[in-house]
């Protein structure tokens, strides 16, 4: 990795090598995630089933994705009497 800082004092570029590989993962299993929830009647699924989807173009995981898209505020959790529910917020 290399760290090079810029004129500002508190500002700096970094250049990790094969990044690419990450980040077209993460941006293609989120787009993917979101749109199998979104295709839901009401846009959303248990987590116990979602995690148990395989993802056609991510190598990174469903539960990576969950975490990342719940981390982002672009899904939701709620406590149900079958588990855990996966939705993506209303409004």
């Amino acid at each position: 990795m290399q760290v090079r800082q810029l004129a500002e004092d508190k500002s700096y570029w970094l250049a990790i090598p094969n990044i690419g590989f990450l980040l077209k993962n993460l941006t293609q299993g989120r787009k993917e995630l979101l749109s199998l929830l979104s295709r839901r009647q009401y846009k959303e699924m248990l987590m116990s089933l979602l995690e148990k989807k395989k993802l056609r173009m991510s190598q990174l995981g469903m539960q990576f994705h969950i975490r990342d898209l719940i981390g982002s505020g672009q899904l939701c959790l709620s406590r149900t009497p079958a588990g855990w529910l996966v939705h993506i917020p209303r409004g």
